[in-house]
């Protein structure tokens, strides 16, 4: 049975792998910074993504980790740059293979092939954060851990899952919609059947709204 600890289960997609994983029987431990604020999540323990020793303690006998990390009250640069660095340093440390993640469409390419958060049009309000997400991708490709970083499209929603999704492995932006029930799903499937190695995805919800 494949095992999962989830960073950031606190979360909108942290809470929806969370739920899909435990639906299918998965053993699954949920790790937030602050199990106090997160009541209702069931079993969380607490972790920090940015400390390699509390990430190895807490991954320590799972086979798959999967970050879904976002706060507002930290600099972008250190939570997803060095906090990176340090997720991959302690899931090395326990000797976890693999590594899941939820990325954001502004770090794929464009149809001119210019990222997202280069264009001329992309609001500099959202630039820094985006920023801080490109150097998670650096981290990643560079790191010791066989990752996939799963980008929703430009518009990700809260709404029911459409039961199916697409994946492109271009690194391009493509257009449709992205449900974060879908992109559950899809990680779920990567978890259980690894088909894709060191790749950053775009997942689309196949049915539209």
């Amino acid at each position: 049975m494949t095992s999962l600890v989830v960073f950031g289960a606190g979360g909108r997609a942290g809470r929806r792998i969370t739920a899909g994983a435990r639906e299918r029987g998965l053993r699954v431990t949920p790790v937030v910074r602050d199990p106090a604020r997160h009541t209702d999540v069931e079993s969380a323990v607490a972790g920090d993504v940015t400390d390699a020793d509390s990430v190895a303690a807490v991954a320590a006998g799972h086979d798959v980790a999967v970050s879904a990390i976002y706060t507002a009250d930290v600099d972008p640069t250190k939570l997803y740059g060095d906090g990176t660095r340090a997720l991959l340093d302690g899931l090395a440390r326990a000797g976890v293979g693999r590594l899941l993640v939820v990325g954001v469409a502004s770090t794929l390419e464009g149809p001119d092939g210019v990222k997202i958060y280069d264009s001329a049009d992309f609001p500099d309000a959202y630039r820094p954060f985006s920023l801080g997400r490109a150097a998670e991708v650096a981290e990643l490709e560079r790191g010791p851990v066989d990752w996939v970083l799963f980008t929703p499209t430009m518009q990700l929603v809260d709404e029911p899952g459409t039961g199916s999704y697409a994946i492109t492995a271009d690194g391009r932006i493509v257009d449709g919609i992205t449900t974060y029930a879908d992109l559950a799903v899809a990680m779920l499937d990567e978890a259980v059947s690894p088909k894709h190695h060191r790749a950053q995805l775009t997942v689309r919800s196949q049915t539209a709204f």
